[in-house]
């Protein structure tokens, strides 16, 4: 795998010039960093990362997942993180890459495989796992298109279509299944996660949210809590305060004018909460990033 994973950095040092590259090869993009980073706040959709040098840790809820070269990260729904990326031992810089998943896709190379049991609790929404070269090498085949620009819109289908079938064959159809079934637990939760993200600002209820799970209120939140480690108001909390950040930094906004744009009722709870999750007060924090921009 050594050589494999040599070629692969070659390319994407070749191709990714900042810490996250969209490439012409949909859903695909590369990540290079110079230097080892504070954690970044960022909302995870579903997706594969491979780590190529270098580390990362990834924060969710209480949970910390650990990745480099011998893992890969799973991450099958909506999630706000904080990710901290580390540069490799011999101070070479930080290479990775991320592979959108395609429900579409996966659905139908899981109808294919033999039947699995279908677990009675969802599992947490993301998962490091242990990377195989059975996994690693269509990954290298997708990052030669980039060399190949006229064989992407015919090859690229079919190598992505074998990374699907390639994360299933290491014993996580189930955790896939979820992802790929509508109806399945990590399904509904997914409904409720897609409806906080675009109304965070809003008043919220559980018995809502549970309504439109079609759970009840205490599976609900059972349920909530196993996908994404943490309850709807702290992952709620999460998405306002992560947009906040943004308004702070993009926008200048007041830290007042940004409290109240993302729903908060009160300043000084927005201020605990912001210091909370960020380390430091809202005008302090986007003070320091700004300088570092």
């Amino acid at each position: 795998m050594k050589q494999i994973v040599e070629t692969m950095c070659g390319i994407v040092e070749c191709h990714a010039d900042k810490l996250r590259t969209p490439t012409i090869i949909p859903g695909l993009v590369l990540h290079q960093m110079q230097t080892s980073i504070n954690p970044i706040h960022a909302f995870y959709h579903p997706r594969v990362c491979i780590i190529l040098r270098g580390g990362k840790t990834v924060s969710l809820g209480h949970e910390r997942f650990h990745v480099d070269q011998s893992t890969f990260l799973l991450v099958t729904v909506d999630l706000p993180v904080a990710s901290q990326v580390f540069k490799a031992d011999n101070g070479k810089s930080h290479l990775a890459l991320t592979l959108d998943l395609d429900r579409t896709m996966l659905a139908d190379v899981l109808q294919r495989l033999p039947p699995h049991q279908t677990p009675t609790s969802p599992p947490a929404g993301i998962i490091a796992s242990e990377l195989t070269r059975s996994l690693l090498e269509p990954f290298a085949r997708l990052l030669n298109l980039l060399d190949n620009p006229d064989e992407v819109e015919f090859i690229r289908p079919l190598i992505v279509q074998e990374i699907h079938y390639r994360l299933a064959r290491t014993g996580l159809s189930e955790r896939l299944g979820q992802f790929a079934w509508s109806g399945s637990h990590l399904w509904q939760i997914g409904k409720a996660t897609s409806w906080i993200k675009a109304n965070y600002k809003e008043p919220m209820r559980i018995e809502e949210l549970s309504e439109m799970a079609g759970m009840s209120v205490t599976s609900f939140h059972r349920h909530f809590k196993a996908v994404t480690l943490m309850t709807p108001i702290q992952y709620r909390t999460q998405v306002r305060l992560q947009e906040a950040r943004r308004m702070l930094i993009s926008e200048r906004a007041a830290a007042g004018t940004a409290g109240v744009a993302v729903g908060y009722d009160s300043q000084s709870q927005f201020s605990r909460d912001y210091k909370r999750m960020f380390g430091a007060p809202p005008a302090s924090d986007a003070a320091r990033l700004v300088r570092t921009i």
